[in-house]
């Protein structure tokens, strides 16, 4: 009994450790990696490296044929880095850009994910009440495990006890997935449309390549086609005004990421309140099963006993 207990707590802390928000995510070291090779790229191009010397010195493979995930940070930098080359674009400036990109991306992952601790700890701090109360009990003088594995009842609230907790680690654990969903390419598609420009490129070839990485690259497809709308709008303002689209559309795509980084702290916000529902819904009533009844009982039972 005493094994199988210990067993339940071990899977319990494994699962506590996987809702923890102290790790960065594979999107956020990758945009992290990638800004920093990214920038000791162009840091040698500049110094007057060969591209293909420059990218072997940073480590940093931009023309494997291997095949990426579509819509990964590796993949967009393959696709910035091609085209580059191909449109005769100074690389070192086109990849100083990127490395600013994927580090501002790479920093707003990390403030979510520590935005995130707090109702993480909070979570995982609560969920352990049931073995604090069974605890409780022993520290008390009596015995809630006699209780709860020597009678029906006792089986069938440490079941529905289990499976409250279970459903409280899967409905959390959802929740914080889902705030922890966020869009590292916010901005690119305005970035690549201002590249496009500087390199020489028309206008509508500027804004067919930033199409296509809003849909290559975009989870969330709706914001990628607000974020080509607000473009066109700088294209008609730089237009009517004569001022400089370029820089226009760099400001537009740090504001983008700044929207990000909002966001994100926006749904952070939400989540810490959201929170209580599986706590109260489904942690509170395993406590009371697990360890309020359990020790009723015991006492009572003590007390027949001893009268």
């Amino acid at each position: 009994m005493a094994d199988a207990l210990l067993r339940w707590v071990n899977s319990f802390q494994a699962k506590v450790h996987s809702l923890s928000a102290s790790s960065p995510s594979e999107v956020e070291q990758s945009l992290r990696e990638l800004a920093q090779k990214t920038e000791r790229v162009a840091s040698l191009l500049t110094a007057g490296l060969s591209p293909r010397d420059a990218t072997a010195f940073a480590d940093l493979d931009l023309t494997s044929k291997a095949e990426l995930p579509k819509s990964s940070p590796e993949s967009f930098l393959r696709v910035v880095w091609n085209f580059a080359l191909e449109a005769g674009a100074a690389p070192a400036t086109v990849l100083e850009v990127c490395a600013q990109a994927c580090a501002e991306a790479a920093e707003n992952a990390r403030h979510a994910r520590v935005q995130l601790a707090g109702p993480q700890a909070a979570t995982n701090l609560v969920m352990i009440l049931p073995l604090l109360a069974i605890a409780g009990g022993f520290v008390a003088g009596y015995n809630p495990l006699t209780f709860l594995f020597g009678t029906v009842m006792g089986w069938v609230l440490l079941l529905g006890a289990v499976g409250l907790m279970f459903l409280s680690h899967r409905w959390s654990h959802r929740m914080v997935a889902t705030a922890q969903q966020w869009e590292w390419s916010r901005g690119m598609a305005t970035e690549a449309m201002a590249m496009s420009l500087r390199a020489g490129q028309s206008l509508a070839q500027a804004r067919s390549w930033a199409n296509d990485i809003a849909t290559s690259f975009s989870l969330n497809k709706e914001m990628a086609l607000h974020e080509l709308t607000r473009c066109d709008e700088y294209v008609e303002l730089a237009s009517r005004t004569g001022v400089g689209l370029y820089g226009l559309l760099r400001s537009q795509a740090q504001r983008e990421r700044n929207a990000a980084r909002e966001d994100a702290q926006m749904r952070v916000e939400k989540l810490a309140v959201r929170l209580m529902i599986p706590l109260g819904v489904c942690v509170l009533p395993a406590f009371i099963a697990v360890g309020v009844l359990p020790l009723v009982a015991s006492v009572i039972s003590s007390t027949a006993l001893n009268s």
